[in-house]
């Protein structure tokens, strides 16, 4: 190896070297707060506090601050994982290395055969966990004087079980469905969604929820077991967007993956929306279009979650009220449902603390349908609320 030869290497490798350690610091120096395409707020940089030091105890927290914890480094480790540079590009790239290498699998999310559709893993509660939140249900039930429904809506690896690879061992086998029919007491009236869809278009490819497709076909199971009857459309969906990428793509990476369309239906007008973002009424849209301008699109669906939103149908006045004790798979089924009630109250657990039982004697509701996804029963740590 030449002199010359040698001196390239080393300063071609310094100025790798340095150039990316003077990157990095620059990123640093101006860090992004959001993440469009992990759709999640990054980790900032931490603020040092060394704290009053004592004897004993010189090295722990509650003397120490967090620089003599360990907690201080344990933030500025996920700041600068968060913050690294060309983080994005660094993700897709994982991704689509192990997909190389014949995995069939990334960051917890599956990939199908056909490599366009993707899994999150499921996790299932365990036995007694779940007799536990389905007895939250139970408990509501036996606390208001009136008709109780309950029902699961399944996971997308339960309907496409064909697409996934083969022998994944996280997905809906509908056997927690089953547990949890078993497990309703006889003041609830469960309805099986899990026979309920079928099709290619019921589910986004690249998110975890329900298709608009999919919402309508999960109504109509659900408005026959609640009231026999079920709205026929005598108009079809529009599509609004061809450019959804979901939260599943997000945590995967599949750079590969192309994006989903996203549709409404029902017309806009045909309801009255009255939301409660902060808790106070503000008029309220089905399909808040401006949400198709960011990552989340799916929030166009009422304009995303909060804690309580009001359908109201003017064809229908002096109808039915209905209450929908409710996770994000509601906002895109919950147009349908006004289609049949004079009142669709949307009730969301993890941001109303209000009693159940008081506001639905004091609204004057005639029926109670508890609709989760599968997924989001397993894990949603506010359910003792219905209860309340």
């Amino acid at each position: 190896m030449s002199k010359k030869y040698s001196t390239f290497i080393t300063v071609l490798f310094c100025v790798f070297i340095f150039g990316f350690c003077g990157w990095l610091l620059w990123d640093m120096a101006h860090p992004r707060d959001f993440s469009e395409q992990e759709n999640r707020w990054l980790a900032q940089m931490p603020e040092p506090k060394i704290g009053r030091l004592e004897f004993p105890g010189l090295m722990n927290g509650t003397n120490g601050g967090n620089f003599f914890s360990g907690e201080f480094m344990e933030d500025f480790e996920d700041f600068v994982v968060d913050q690294f540079p060309l983080r994005d590009q660094w993700i897709h790239l994982k991704a689509q290395s192990e997909r190389l290498l014949g995995k069939k699998e990334n960051n917890k999310v599956y990939f199908s055969g056909d490599g366009q559709t993707l899994f999150a893993f499921f996790n299932p509660p365990a036995a007694d966990d779940l007799q536990k939140r389905v007895g939250y249900v139970n408990s509501l039930a036996g606390n208001v004087e009136v008709p109780v429904y309950f029902s699961l809506v399944p996971d997308k690896s339960y309907v496409w079980a064909d697409k996934l690879p083969a022998n994944a061992p996280n997905v809906d086998d509908g056997s927690m469905n089953e547990a949890a029919k078993q497990l309703a007491g006889e003041n609830v009236n469960f309805i099986d969604l899990y026979g309920a869809l079928s099709g290619d278009d019921v589910f986004y490819r690249t998110d975890h929820h329900w298709t608009t497709m999919g919402a309508y076909q999960g109504y109509a199971a659900l408005a026959d077991g609640m009231n026999g009857s079920v709205t026929v459309l005598d108009y079809g969906p529009t599509k609004v967007s061809d450019s959804f990428y979901g939260t599943t793509w997000s945590s995967a990476g599949a750079g590969w993956v192309r994006p989903d369309e996203m549709y409404t239906w029902v017309p806009e007008g045909t309801l009255n929306v009255t939301g409660y973002p902060e808790g106070k009424p503000v008029e309220g849209t089905l399909y808040d279009l401006s949400k198709l301008e960011v990552k989340d699109k799916y929030s166009m669906f009422l304009g995303g979650n909060q804690p309580l939103c009001i359908l109201r149908n003017p064809a229908v006045e002096g109808g039915k009220k209905l209450l929908v004790v409710r996770d994000s798979y509601t906002d895109s089924l919950a147009p349908f449902l006004g289609l049949d009630y004079g009142e669709v109250h949307l009730w969301d657990l993890r941001y109303n603390n209000m009693s159940l039982k008081q506001y639905v004697a004091d609204n004057g509701i005639d029926q109670v349908l508890v609709l989760y996804s599968a997924s989001n029963f397993s894990s949603d740590a506010n359910l003792f609320k219905l209860g309340i």
